[in-house]
């Protein structure tokens, strides 16, 4: 075997170790590993211009599946929604949201963790 192959082994192999210990950590895992993580995606749409009733809104969904139903997100300064069956939300809207970072939390709920994220809406 040649010489760049054995280190290039020896590299693939350091890492699969770290993220075998890492996981259960980034996870979100508890010491009995009986935790699931839980993943939050969410987006801002401006209102349709074409439409004259059309709202601004933060849309989004938690997951896995089994962590989805009746979560708590929490958008600071906008309140609070739950989720739908399928993990969806949505807040609308009265007006556009002022440029900046927006902070939304999911709580943590029986065996799914608490997962949040920041949200940059840009300027127009």
């Amino acid at each position: 075997m040649s010489k760049s192959f054995l280190s290039f082994s020896t590299v693939i192999a350091c890492l699969a170790a770290f993220a075998i210990c890492a996981l259960p950590a980034v996870a979100g895992m508890g010491a009995d590993g009986d935790t699931t993580a839980s993943t939050l995606q969410v987006k801002y749409k401006e209102a349709d211009e074409r439409d004259p009733y059309g709202k601004p809104t933060f849309k989004g969904s938690v997951g896995p599946r089994k962590c989805a139903k009746a979560r708590t997100v929490t958008i600071k300064s906008y309140g609070k929604e739950k989720t739908n069956s399928k993990g969806k939300f949505e807040f609308e809207l009265t007006g556009p949201a002022s440029p900046g970072k927006y902070k939304v939390n999911v709580k943590a709920k029986k065996n799914c963790a608490a997962v949040k994220t920041t949200l940059k809406v840009p300027r127009p």
